[in-house]
């Protein structure tokens, strides 16, 4: 029998945080078809957003934190919203980073994210990705990442 996604979660050490809600006229999940999609989200942490800018207060090394504690918001959520079981694999990631002007390392900041798929899912079956560099963000949050998943048939 093969391991759960908790079951490497665990393993990893890795602990999925509260669900955060909508935080305005949206849903975080919505499924459709074999599809789930996520809304864009950023990282918490001690239930409370983390902020800052990549390159000012930031190092790389905190954006790739942040960027991994996005993605354990957007596990927590699928896993509120329909059980991290159903989850055949993540299908799309887009990664805003918030950084200061001169910043160009916006991939290495999403691979935070990313290796946590690569944990889960393999290397066969990671998803495709944009990293894009933003001004600003809600909250003044580092990162946020939507994503879509694709369920189990």
């Amino acid at each position: 029998m093969s391991k759960s996604l908790q079951d490497t979660l665990a393993e990893l050490g890795l602990e999925l945080p509260a669900p955060v809600g909508p935080l305005g006229s949206y849903q975080t999940v919505v499924a459709s078809g074999d599809q789930l999609f996520v809304s864009g989200l950023g990282p918490f942490k001690d239930g409370k957003p983390v902020t800052g800018r990549v390159g000012d207060d930031l190092s790389l090394v905190d954006a790739q934190q942040a960027a991994r504690l996005t993605m354990l918001m957007i596990l927590a959520c699928v896993q509120q919203a329909c059980g991290l079981e159903k989850i055949e694999r993540c299908l799309r990631l887009t990664v805003y980073v918030r950084a200061k002007k001169s910043f160009i390392d916006h991939p290495k900041v999403a691979n935070g994210a990313s290796d946590i798929l690569l944990s889960l899912f393999g290397p066969d079956r990671l998803p495709a990705r944009s990293a894009i560099g933003v001004h600003t963000l809600p909250m003044g949050i580092p990162v946020e990442i939507d994503s879509i998943f694709q369920l189990k048939r």
